[in-house]
């Protein structure tokens, strides 16, 4: 029997440069090239400017956590119950998703900082992923 993967992203126009700097080792957000807002999830349209240019950025390596949320029900493979889902805010602005490993639950605390990196899952498919800075 073949090993559970996770659930493939829909990737499109609008957010392939995401997942390809994801592969290629680095976590990127849009910036728009009018304003210099930044935004995530990728969108055509500026929300501030309504321009169509921009370009991506690659996000630092730290983050600070706004939100999480641990997972308990339904669990199935490939995730385990009890892992964490965080909502990381970066210094430019953005915020992204992503889980949260290398913590236990009860230690979590938001305002806390986090080391932020691209990591493969599996052979096909590469995420950011959140742990704490010790």
């Amino acid at each position: 029997m073949s090993e559970a993967l996770r659930p493939r992203p829909p990737i499109n126009a609008d957010n392939r440069f995401y997942f390809d700097a994801l592969d290629a080792g680095t976590v990127c957000a849009q910036c728009c090239d009018a304003c210099g807002e930044f935004r995530h999830p990728p969108v055509p349209m500026c929300p501030r400017c309504h321009s169509l240019e921009w370009s991506p950025r690659e996000m630092p390596g730290e983050g600070e956590l706004v939100s999480f949320v641990v997972m308990h029900h339904p669990v199935r493979p490939p995730f385990e119950d009890g892992y964490i889902v965080a909502l990381v805010e970066f210094p430019e602005g953005p915020r992204m998703v992503m889980n949260l490993e290398g913590i236990a639950e009860d230690d979590v605390k938001i305002g806390m900082t986090l080391r932020v990196a691209a990591e493969a899952v599996d052979d096909e498919l590469t995420l950011p992923v959140a742990r704490p800075i010790t």
